[in-house]
């Protein structure tokens, strides 16, 4: 499957575990885009706003189905048709030639559905599931292939608490993904597809010494990251 870059604008996204901060980095983002007078989209998925959102935040947490006993194959459909929803309005924006910017994009199904798929069938070719996520996405539901999934490397052990705070903050109901092994287990998953293509999944380490680097320091290192594979946008 050809999932080469056809489109005239930019689609950018941002993954990582819960609380690594993609909502904080990727708002500065569009801030600092449309600073340069680009017109700019952002999407966020989950969307927990629409229909399938509603649907797949009650399984998540255990209101609605056996997560655990759901396969994976089904979990893959799940975040996929939400993701889906805003189809035609990426497509547009990009055709446009508009920076179009995701909270999570398919990055994150490819780790969360491996995970998945480990957990529920044991030992499985990673390379098998990956293929299955993106034919779903790229190919049966025609998303556009992101031309930057940044990755912001925060260790499960910081996101955690960090999760947990805004969970006790806003008297949230716990969901699967929250649990640490789980995190745990993303966190590889994340490293795994940093380190097999680092020119599309970029990785921005956003602790030193154990302690997280402030907010700036991080928008700073997206930034110039970003600008690496795309120096035109400043110009």
């Amino acid at each position: 499957m050809d999932t080469g870059r056809k489109h005239k604008g930019l689609l950018v996204a941002f993954d990582g575990l819960d609380s690594s901060g993609k909502e904080t980095q990727s708002r500065l983002f569009v801030e600092k885009l449309e600073q340069l007078g680009k017109t700019v989209r952002k999407f966020q998925t989950p969307d927990y706003t629409t229909k399938s959102g509603q649907e797949l935040k009650k399984r998540l947490q255990g209101k609605l189905g056996d997560w655990h006993a759901t396969p994976w194959q089904e979990k893959l459909e799940y975040f996929a048709r939400n993701r889906a929803e805003h189809r035609e309005e990426v497509l547009a924006a990009l055709e446009r030639g508009d920076v179009v910017v995701y909270d999570r994009y398919v990055g994150s199904s490819l780790a969360f559905v491996a995970v998945e798929a480990a957990e529920h069938d044991g030992e499985r070719d990673k390379e098998e599931v990956y293929k299955a996520v993106r034919e779903k996405e790229y190919g049966t539901n025609g998303m556009p292939v992101e031309d930057l999934s940044i990755f912001l490397d925060v260790p499960p052990v910081v996101t955690t608490a960090l999760l947990e705070k805004r969970k006790a903050k806003l008297q949230a109901d716990d969901e699967y993904t929250d649990h640490i092994h789980v995190q745990e287990q993303l966190y590889a998953e994340y490293q795994h597809l940093t380190t097999a293509d680092p020119a599309r999944y970029a990785r921005i380490i956003c602790t030193e010494n154990h302690k997280l680097l402030s907010i700036e320091e991080i928008q700073a290192k997206v930034w110039t990251r970003f600008l690496d594979a795309f120096p035109h946008i400043a110009e």
